[in-house]
């Protein structure tokens, strides 16, 4: 080939992973930068909308401009750096940086960067994902701030402590070189000092004795007063520039303001809304410090309140439904669950789940605005809506309230919305038959993956008798081992030697015939039967295995799939290591298959259970990698040994933008030291380009369909 041809040929592969990459971008609603290493300056090339959205620079704006423009004051440079050497030796990067937008507003950026490099090495782009956590960030201190203060309040700590605590977070949240103080009023209209160990005295006297303050302030403002004074000095010192103050009153019972909390600035300015309702949000915290439990205690006594979350409680609801029924007109019931509370009250505990409900309220009721719809708690595990039929139509639009996290004992929980509605439709429908309906409806939606509303209907079809069927048996199937194990063999493309396998279940009914996985292994999760079918099928793996170590046979590591309700499971890697044991069988030869989902469910939770899988010898694989691109944030932060390539992307090997995302897959395992493997190979055409990409193991009917036992043993025999 000439240079000609292959400059030709680099340039083309590199248009097409951009058109890939364009593709791929449009999709994410975290902003999405692409960079050209390769040009001058490390130039823009490619941008989403979600950018545009977070930053507000457009597309035009950006193209061929390098990051820096993101930059300002207090972005820590330093930071920035470690960021671009680990770039220059083609590594990836994680970071939380203080970037601007187009208006000057910083904002904390989340990035996860990540070079895309050919076969030769070189880098082809630099691709980034940024996410605006300052509002996470914000949330996080109040949140953190609340835990200490009622850790104080219960330790018994002096006032002054706590109000010190306050304004230390404050000044922490603020540019540096804020400073803080709590001031509080006395009955004869004076202030006396709450918290201010920062402040100058100068400061102090310029708020106490601002009679401006008296007249200016009403509930939930935010007061910002500038001064002409370059520094503040104090024992003859110039110790700090302050040149604007901001400040929010706290009040009391009968809305007169007892209190002001002020942040001291050395930048004149208006204070972001993230700043704005940061500060709003210390307001509750410093009433609740100096109240102590009192005020609260009250609260959590009144009779149609639910003390945990502050939600009106079922009895208020029901209260709420008769009065509805009872004026004959059409209304509705929406019973509203998280398809993943269980989890995170077994992760957590109930508190967690109840600062869940706390925060999903909120997004309800801001979704519905305008709509005078009544929301309340309806049990620990549910939320119930009601409201005039034409009242309920943001219901449809509820799935879009958790596209963002939600932050459940300081960690990022991504949820699912499960949905049952019922209609009286005027008929004056009795609350207790409303109620059962939506139950029955959300029943429905609970059979459904993802975001899922069911309105109420016969159930008594076809197809629920089926799957009521399915229920009962696979009970029974379970209990009886029913449930068969088939492996299919791993090769290595080099050779087609097998290497290892995939242990599959299978189930034939003596009632029901054969049952495919796609409808029995989901009825196993709906029913809380699927720890247990894998349990089944970890079990006859290890079961066959020994016999093969006894026999004198060769051993191969055998690759069991592990649900995400299994491995958050508090028992799981105890119950895993005791059944190894029981068959007397090193742990190396299991490998544990987990979707790349796990992630987003727990991050934190799930690295320290991997390390712990690690540290007894169990190695991990991440199954059907690539389909939703959700993992790459944190796959460099989990002990993986091994990343499977979904089948959709080996079918399709022909076409060359899934050719480009192949290879960018395989060199983003290289990077990792993992090693890659392409399920769903069926022609021999796909084998030499996975093998020239770098792949190195395969499954698929090309090779060996999923088999018995008993066929295994032959097929190793020969």
């Amino acid at each position: 080939m000439s240079n000609l041809q292959k400059t030709y040929t680099d340039k083309t592969e590199k248009e097409i992973l951009l058109n890939w990459l364009r593709r791929f971008g449009s999709r994410f609603q975290t902003g999405f930068i692409l960079t050209d290493p390769s040009a001058p300056d490390d130039p823009v090339v490619l941008i989403n909308e979600a950018f545009t959205k977070i930053t507000g620079y457009p597309s035009a704006e950006v193209i061929g401009q390098n990051l820096r423009f993101m930059q300002g004051d207090e972005t820590d440079m330093e930071l920035i750096e470690e960021i671009n050497k680990k770039l220059r030796k083609g590594m990836p990067a994680n970071a939380e940086v203080l970037n601007y937008k187009k208006d000057g507003t910083p904002f904390w950026n989340e990035l996860v960067i990540q070079p895309l490099v050919d076969g030769k090495g070189e880098a082809l782009f630099i691709a980034s994902f940024i996410l605006d956590v300052t509002e996470r960030k914000k949330d996080e201190s109040l949140l953190r701030l609340q835990e200490a203060i009622f850790s104080g309040i219960n330790a018994g700590a002096e006032l002054t402590d706590l109000l010190k605590k306050i304004g230390t977070v404050v000044e922490s949240f603020f540019p540096k070189g804020s400073v803080c103080s709590i001031l509080f009023k006395e009955e004869n209209d004076g202030w006396y000092i709450g918290a201010a160990d920062s402040v100058p005295d100068q400061l102090l006297a310029e708020i106490m004795n601002n009679e401006a303050l008296e007249t200016r302030y009403v509930p939930e403002d935010v007061i910002v007063m500038e001064s002409n004074r370059e520094t503040v000095q104090q024992g003859g010192q110039s110790i700090i520039d302050s040149h604007s103050n901001w400040s929010v009153p706290t009040f009391d019972s009968e809305d007169e303001m007892n209190g002001l909390l002020t942040v001291f600035m050395r930048k004149t300015g208006n204070p972001t809304e993230t700043q704005i309702q940061f500060l709003k949000g210390m307001v509750p915290i410093v009433q609740m410090t100096r109240k102590h439990y009192t005020q609260q205690a009250e609260y959590r006594r009144l009779a149609f309140t639910d003390p945990q979350t502050g939600l009106p409680n079922r009895h208020a609801f029901l209260n709420q439904l008769k009065h509805n029924v009872l004026d004959g007109q059409g209304h509705f019931v929406a019973i509203i669950e998280p398809g993943e509370y269980a989890k995170i009250v077994d992760l957590y505990g109930r508190n967690a789940a109840d600062e869940l409900f706390i925060q999903l309220g909120k997004r309800i009721e801001k979704a519905g605005k305008g709509n005078p719809n009544f929301i309340g708690r309806f049990s620990s595990a549910s939320l119930v809506i009601t409201g005039e039929s034409g009242e309920g139509n943001y219901l449809f639009e509820l799935s879009a309230i958790v596209s963002e996290p939600f932050i459940v004992a300081g960690q990022d929980l991504f949820i699912t919305l499960k949905i049952g509605i019922s209609f009286s439709e005027g008929d004056q429908t009795s609350e207790e038959e409303l109620l059962r309906r939506a139950d029955i409806a959300m029943s429905n939606a609970k059979k459904k993956p993802g975001n899922a509303m069911s309105f109420y209907r016969d159930l008594q079809n076809e197809e629920s008798i089926k799957e009521m069927r399915i229920f009962n048996e696979l009970s029974r199937a379970l209990i009886a081992q029913e449930i068969e194990v088939y492996l299919q063999p791993k090769v290595n493309l080099k050779d087609g030697e097998i290497i290892g396998f995939e242990a599959l279940a299978r189930w034939f009914s003596p009632v029901l015939g054969p049952v495919p996985p796609n409808l029995f292994i989901p009825a196993a999760e709906n029913i809380g039967k699927i720890i247990d079918l894998e349990i089944i099928v970890i079990s006859k793996v290890m079961e066959w295995q020994r016999k093969r170590e006894q026999s004198g046979g060769k051993m191969y590591q055998v690759a069991v799939n592990i649900s995400v309700h299994h491995f958050f499971d508090r028992a799981f890697v105890v119950e895993l290591k005791k059944l190894a044991a029981n068959y007397d069988l090193s742990p190396k030869h299991i490998m544990l298959e987990m979707t790349e989902s796990i992630g987003l469910v727990d991050l934190q939770k799930a690295k320290l259970i991997f390390h712990e899988l690690n540290a007894a010898g169990f190695e991990i694989s991440v199954d059907d990698f690539g389909v939703g691109y959700s993992s790459l944030s944190y796959l460099p932060q989990l002990p993986l040994c091994e990343l499977k390539i979904d089948r959709s992307f080996i079918s399709a090997l022909d076409e060359p933008g899934t050719l480009a995302v192949v290879r960018t897959i395989i060199q983003l395992a290289e990077n990792l030291n993992l090693t890659t493997v392409a399920e769903g190979i069926e022609e021999e055409r796909h084998i030499d380009i996975l093998r020239n990409l770098g792949c190195k193991v395969g499954q698929g009917f090309y090779y060996y369909k999923p088999m018995p036992l008993k066929e295994i043993e032959r097929l190793l025999a020969e």
